[in-house]
Parts: C-alpha cells; structure tokens; sequence
C-alpha cells in the first residue's frame, strides 16, 4: 500500500530524540515493516516545545518506507489561542496544495483533532475515491467549551459553529472512524448521524510497555534522590504533560492534608503549561516533589520505587480511556483514578486501583491513607494489571490488529 497518515502533536522520528512513539509513531512502524509505503504529513510546529521543527513545508526521510511531510504553519504559544486555530487552518490549506501535485494514494488516515486537518483530508479523499479514516482521540470543539465558563457556554457554543460544522462534515465524509473508546466511537457517530458500520472500530491508545527492558544507571537514581525522591516512602506517582484536563491541584491539597506522614511522598515527573502554578500550589510542602521532564532511564526508575500512579483528571474531563491508565497498567502499577465512565469500569470491574471523586482532596487523602501500607491489595492490583495489559492494552497488539484492518480496507478500494 501507499498510505498518508495525518498526525500533528506527535513525537517525530528523527527530530524527537529518544521519545517513545505514540500512536500514528507505533502504526507507522508497524506499515512500514510490512513493506508499505508511508507518508505521515506533520505540522511544522512542535506542540509540545512550541518551536518549529522546520522553517518551511518539507520531505525528509525517517527510515525504510517512512517519509516526513511537514506543514509550514504560523507558531503559536497557548493551546487554546487564536494563533493556534489560525495554524490549523493553514496547515490544512497547505496539505491540499501539496496532496494535489502528488499521487493520490491507497488510504489516508487522519488523526482527529485537529478539525481542519480532517476536513481537508477527506474533502481530498472524497474528490478521489480513496478510503478515508479519521482517529478520533480527543472531543473538540467539546473540549473548548469545558474551559468556557458555564454562563457563557450558550454563547461559545454559537462562537464554536464553523468548527461544529467542519467537524460534521468530516464525520460525515470519513469511510469508517476509530475511536480510542466506545464512547469516542459513539460521538463521532452522533456528529456523523449514522450508526455504526462494519468499517467503525474501537482501538484504544495502549502503550508501549518496555520500561522493563531499561536497566536505568546509578547517575539516574542519584540525580533523582537529589531532586528530593525518597524512594524508601510509599510514592504516589504522576507522569505527565501539565495541561488540559490534568488535575494536580487536588492531589497536592491531599498531600497538604497528609503533611504530617512522614512515609507518604507526592512525585510529578511531567512539565507544561500550569506547571508553575501547581508549583507555587505546593510551595513549602515538603512530601511534594516535582522532577521536571524526565526521559525513559528515569521513568524506569521511578515507575520501580512508585507504590500508586495518579490518573489525575479535573471534574467534566472529558477523557474516556486515557494513555496514563495503560501507561501505568504496563508498569503494574495500582492506580489512583478520578474519571467516571470507561475507564472506571476498566478499573473497578478489573480489580486496577480506586476511583476518587475529581476535584476532592479529602476523599483522595482518605484513599491514600487506606492504601498505603496495604500490601494485599498493592500486590494484586500490581499483577492484575500487567496481565490485562499484556493480553489486551500492549502497543504491538493493537497496532497489528490496526494495520490489519487499514490493509482489508485498502484492498477494498474506494
């Protein structure tokens, strides 16, 4: 096949160091394994540095079978910003311009959000006959309106019409959709106004799950006992990006409540763009450590002394089956969650962890108070979780099962 997938906000092979591959990074690898040709179009910006990989729309190769295609696109600094919808929109007018002169391929998959992008790629799609998918990972332009004031909510969503529309359009327009949940399925669905077909499927994100193959150096526990991890607490673990959803207010107010435990410690390992203000939230709390980005030797390390990981999402997230659950899921972990729906099904019905009420502290300290010196229950959520993850959430399992499914398409034709 000639496949284009169309990802932004992902880490590049080639331009993002030793960074594991997310999802289009993992599907990628696997097409191109099996001898197909793949281009992942990309936008020029880096989401997560907010600097530009690239000064200009370009082809660079990333390994056998695998092309870059950046997007050039205006640099913007916020997530939610007028510069970064006005970069949306001219990366998908960059992508028609360029997918005109090329050879249209077998597939396209596209990666949902951004809007734009979706739109054009099955705009173009349609035009050609050429089965088109949209990967539906996050609920825009949902997700705008929960950081909108309930009050003026109305209001928003009468500002947020064009993108409604465009997302309609795409829905509509797509050959199939795959969601990272039932419930990412179901939405996409309802904004399609169709039910499900034989080309929808349900493929949640998993994880790689090979920290265990890295054995981490002395220079990794000593820089990290440094920063002030104690691995000889019970650690209470996130890792993360500091955005969005993530909620750590709450878990640092629980850690001010168990102040006065000596053997409970508060671990973030992540960065982002409220990390100065839970920063300053936890200023003089001395069971908080924050220990920046980290790389992979060190997240070996901490996910061997971690005892809890922290799924810690503010009150209406609205995330289904999140990566951090499979993450911590691959590392046997127990895990603290704070998400109703899916993914508390997932743990409670699995015997993963506990589910604490979002946005209260002292419901989470009450939990933590119970959990930390359980052994029993420490080691059988632990060994839960590796199996379910192995059997049903490692990366090479689903990505297979999803390259199998773009090829059956594929060799259906339009």
């Amino acid at each position: 096949m000639d496949v284009w997938i169309i990802t932004v906000g992902e880490p590049l092979p080639g331009f993002s160091g030793s960074a594991r591959p997310w999802r289009s990074g993992a599907l990628a690898a696997v097409l191109a394994r099996r001898e197909h040709k793949v281009t992942w179009w990309t936008s020029s910006v880096d989401h997560f540095s907010k600097t530009q990989w690239v000064q200009q729309s370009s082809t660079h190769t990333a390994g056998q079978n695998l092309q870059l295609q950046f997007l050039h696109g205006c640099l913007y600094h916020r997530n939610v910003s007028l510069a970064r919808y006005r970069n949306h929109r001219q990366i998908a007018q960059e992508f028609l311009r360029l997918a005109d002169d090329r050879k249209p391929p077998d597939l396209i998959l596209c990666s949902y959000p951004t809007i734009e992008l979706s739109e054009a790629a099955v705009t173009y799609a349609r035009a050609r006959r050429i089965p088109a998918y949209l990967d539906i990972r996050d609920l825009w332009p949902d997700e705008i309106l929960t950081r909108i004031p309930v009050p003026a909510r109305p209001l928003g969503r009468l500002a947020l019409t064009p993108l409604y529309r465009a997302a309609r359009h795409a829905m509509r327009g797509a050959t199939g959709l795959i969601g990272i949940s039932q419930a990412y399925l179901e939405w996409g669905l309802r904004l399609a106004e169709r039910g499900a077909s034989p080309h929808d499927h349900v493929i949640p994100l998993g994880y790689t799950g090979n920290l265990d193959r890295i054995v981490p150096g002395p220079v990794v526990e000593h820089r990290l006992r440094e920063m002030g991890v104690d691995p000889d607490k019970r650690i209470f673990w996130f890792s993360g990006t500091f955005v969005g959803n993530i909620d750590l207010g709450t878990v640092i107010e629980a850690a001010r409540q168990l102040a006065d435990r000596d053997d409970i410690q508060f671990v973030f390992s992540g960065s982002g763009e409220r990390e100065k203000k839970w920063c300053d939230q936890a200023r003089g709390l001395g069971n908080v450590v924050f220990t920046g980005w980290v790389g992979s030797e060190d997240l070996a390390w901490l996910s061997g002394v971690a005892r809890v990981g922290l799924a810690a999402y503010k009150p209406g997230a609205t995330m289904s089956l999140p990566n951090k659950l499979f993450e911590y899921m691959s590392m046997g972990l127990p895990v603290l969650l704070s998400l109703g729906g899916e993914a508390a099904q997932l743990v409670t019905d699995n015997g993963l962890g506990d589910v604490y009420r979002a946005g209260d502290p002292r419901h989470l300290a009450d939990l933590i108070k119970q959990r930390s010196g359980d052994v029993d229950w420490h080691a059988a959520c632990s060994r839960r979780a590796r199996a379910l993850f192995q059997s049903e959430f490692a990366m090479d399992t689903l990505y297979q099962r999803y390259a199998d499914i773009l090829e059956d398409r594929a060799r259906r034709g339009a």
